[in-house]
């Protein structure tokens, strides 16, 4: 290789730098964020660490008209066994988004009750008298990290060994 060559591949490789760290990088470390963020929907808690479970789907003891007692969930039909923050339209999994900028992404649910829910809190609905549990399903966490440390050596070997 001559010189020239070399000096226009270093700024061959110098330009694809700039641009995975401005755009590529952030756009897929955002992608994959939301990709695990939707992925604690599924298995019903964080990372592995599940969610507490939801009053409508524990078990009750019911007495028939006979007088024979059965167990059922609190909720009727699908309600009972429905995935834990799903609910009937599983708006909140899907509401989860990705805003990339140059340089860095934000992923977020702009639903006004995710919060809530990620958080948890003392004074929901009409009343503020609701106490919801804290089941996050958006954060930091060391399997998210390793995820995006992944995708950004994966970029940047392509560009390195080209």
């Amino acid at each position: 290789m001559t010189p020239e060559q070399f000096n226009k591949h270093l700024a061959k490789m110098q330009m694809n730098i700039k641009k995975a760290v401005s755009s590529d990088i952030p756009k897929l470390a955002g992608n994959e964020a939301a990709h695990l963020f939707r992925k604690n929907f599924q298995e019903e808690g964080f990372f592995g660490k599940r969610w507490k479970d939801v009053n409508r789907r524990r078990v009750v003891e019911v007495k028939t008209k006979s007088g024979k007692v059965k167990y059922r969930t609190r909720a009727k039909g699908a309600d009972g066994s429905r995935k834990i923050l799903s609910g009937r339209t599983a708006n909140l999994g899907r509401s989860i988004k990705v805003k990339v900028r140059v340089g860095g992404a934000t992923v977020y649910s702009d639903l006004p009750y995710s919060k809530a829910h990620n958080e948890g809190t003392d004074n929901a609905g009409r009343g503020h008298k609701t106490k919801i549990p804290k089941r996050q399903f958006i954060g930091e966490h060391k399997v998210l990290y390793k995820a995006i440390k992944d995708k950004i050596e994966t970029t940047l070997n392509k560009i390195f060994n080209t």
